[in-house]
């Protein structure tokens, strides 16, 4: 597995977010993806490229007998130090594709950053939502996070996600296990019991998770996640959408942010926040 772990080496030093191995038509073709874009790497036989994907998979507890089903998991790498989330999937010839993002934790906040985090935080209540909009890889997890650090130092934090993307040893962290009815709200049905001042859902997607997360707004806790949303202004309307009502939306909701990853001088989140009140447009301001 040498050649591996050299290239897990090359992707971490290069800041990589997203490792590929992908089949072709007698090989895989090994691509990174970086703040900048998306690049070919290498040509890897294919015979090495499904080894290196057994080797992952059995190492995630993952099914290494299935190669053709979806299947997610994580496992972390001692050497590079790095934690990978990976996907694997069976592609029309009948070969396996894999998709591995590598998490880093949380990285520090230069100025731009701190800025950023300040006028998020500032927008919070004593309660209330706050949910970010954006493209898969724009940092909405990694700024929830950086977020919720700034501001959870007198309080109790607790994290639902699927899976798990960073690991915080001062958060009670939960993992998304549908094999076990541990269901986004399950889950955030239970963590409400353990009385958390904050809450990290990684993101809505249903009715019912989007209820149980506007009702704990709206009962003292601060609730931060993440929803699909072309927009910072639509994330009222998607949640009503999802069956929630226009009420209870309204008075659940704070702010919103539309999140994108801007790259110069360095790559970093540019934010546009909305906040709200009572289901009305309070103010505008672009961050970052």
């Amino acid at each position: 597995m040498e050649d591996l772990f050299d290239w897990l080496t090359q992707a971490v030093a290069a800041a990589v977010s997203d490792l590929y191995l992908l089949p072709q038509t007698a090989d895989y073709h090994l691509f990174f993806r970086r703040a900048g874009g998306f690049s070919q790497q290498a040509v890897i036989p294919a015979t090495t490229a499904r080894r290196w994907i057994n080797y992952l998979k059995y190492q995630a507890d993952m099914n290494v007998a299935e190669h053709r089903r979806v299947q997610l998991g994580a496992v972390t790498i001692r050497q590079p130090p790095v934690l990978l989330r990976l996907s694997t999937v069976g592609e029309v010839s009948g070969h396996e594709a894999l998709v591995a993002r590598l998490i880093y934790g949380i990285p520090p906040l230069d100025e731009s950053g701190q800025r950023t985090v300040a006028a998020l935080a500032s927008s919070l209540q004593a309660r209330g939502l706050l949910a970010l909009s954006g493209a898969t890889g724009s940092g909405k997890t990694t700024l929830l996070y950086q977020l919720a650090q700034a501001i959870a130092a007198d309080k109790m934090v607790m994290t639902i996600e699927d899976p798990v993307e960073i690991r915080h040893p001062e958060f009670m962290q939960l993992q998304v296990n549908p094999q076990a009815d541990l269901t986004y709200a399950n889950l955030l049905k239970a963590a409400l019991r353990q009385r958390p001042d904050m809450l990290i859902i990684g993101e809505i997607r249903d009715l019912e998770t989007a209820q149980v997360a506007c009702e704990a707004a709206i009962s003292g806790h601060i609730v931060l996640t993440t929803v699909h949303a072309r927009s910072a202004e639509l994330v009222p309307l998607r949640l009503k959408s999802l069956g929630v009502a226009s009420a209870l939306v309204d008075a659940a909701v704070v702010a919103s942010a539309a999140v994108t990853l801007a790259l110069t001088p360095t790559p970093h989140a540019r934010v546009l926040l909305v906040k709200w009140r009572e289901g009305v447009i309070n103010e505008k301001t672009q961050l970052g």
